[in-house]
């Protein structure tokens, strides 16, 4: 074999040596349970009013008078069905006061079915709130602004992990992307303690901080029938928290988010946990966020109006 011949030959097997060991790699991080379709959605429900209902324009306006068909749709980005009656709609502003605008109904939305997470499809809901009538007296064109809120309860479920270990350096990642479901209720960080075993004790304990924050643009009320309510600057958005693991986890039950920035950090301590069996094995938990329904505002869309 000549020289150049060995070159490109030794030039080969170097490349297929590395095109092995590059196919061979696999990741050993943690996925979080809800990266399938979405990021870090922070809408488990998106509402717009349909582009069919209302629909004018200063070319095409209404006449005073007249029906206005008023229809929000709805689409649930979550991946469990939400049943019917947990989704309620109304109008708001000049659009829900009847010697303006006649008609406008509060109404609960029928079922809304989660997205396939395989395809990522979603499946859209209808909800009928009108129609209204404009009640003024116009003697030119006018234009009014209809806006609405909708408000729904459904527990949010965060799949998060601990690291049962002494040694800190073998804490990964505990929330990785993903974690969340798509929600404005959301767990933002995981702080753990190594696990701390005394002298000749078998079993140890470790603490741990959950993070906690309203991330949407909603706010959250204490259930759905507290839903459009007046609340005032006082008003602290609260809802429960509850953690299963495969040990006995101590946490607040009760989360109050504070007014301002709308977040809350609490402390959780982890007892029990086998000092024979400790790694830097990833083991998820559980984190459900409860008893809350959360109400958001639907984009506001225009209509014009002429005399009848």
């Amino acid at each position: 074999m000549n020289s150049k011949k060995g070159v490109i030959f030794i030039l080969i097997i170097g490349l297929l040596l590395i095109t092995g060991c590059t196919t061979g790699k696999t990741s050993t991080g943690v996925i979080g349970a809800y990266s399938t379709c979405y990021g870090d959605e922070t809408q488990m429900i998106t509402a717009q009013f349909a582009d069919f209902a209302p629909v004018s324009s200063e070319e095409n306006p209404y006449t005073a008078g007249e029906d206005i068909d008023i229809e929000v749709i709805l689409t649930n980005k979550f991946t469990k069905d939400i049943e019917a009656g947990m989704v309620k709609v109304r109008l708001t502003g000049d659009s829900a006061i009847d010697s303006i605008f006649s008609g406008a109904q509060e109404v609960s939305a029928d079922t809304l079915y989660a997205i396939d997470t395989q395809t990522c499809l979603e499946e859209t809901t209808e909800v009928n709130l009108g129609p209204i009538t404009y009640q003024g007296d116009i003697s030119t064109p006018i234009n009014k602004e209809i806006t609405g809120l909708y408000c729904y309860t459904q527990p949010v479920e965060i799949k998060a992990y601990l690291y049962y270990t002494a040694d800190s350096t073998e804490i990964g990642t505990n929330l990785p992307a993903g974690s969340n479901p798509p929600s404005g209720v959301q767990v933002t960080q995981i702080d753990q303690n190594p696990v701390d075993v005394d002298a000749g004790e078998s079993n140890g304990e470790m603490r741990f901080k959950i993070y906690l924050a309203n991330v949407g643009t909603g706010t959250i009320v204490p259930s759905l029938s507290d839903c459009f309510d007046y609340r005032e600057a006082s008003y602290r958005e609260e809802f429960k928290l509850n953690v299963e693991s495969a040990y006995n986890i101590k946490c607040p039950e009760d989360v109050a988010l504070s007014r301002g920035e709308k977040t809350d950090v609490v402390t959780c301590l982890v007892t029990g946990i086998d000092s024979t069996n400790l790694g830097a094995r990833a083991s998820e938990i559980t984190i459900t966020l409860s008893d809350f329904a959360y109400e958001d505002v639907i984009p506001s869309t225009t209509i014009w109006l002429e005399p009848s």
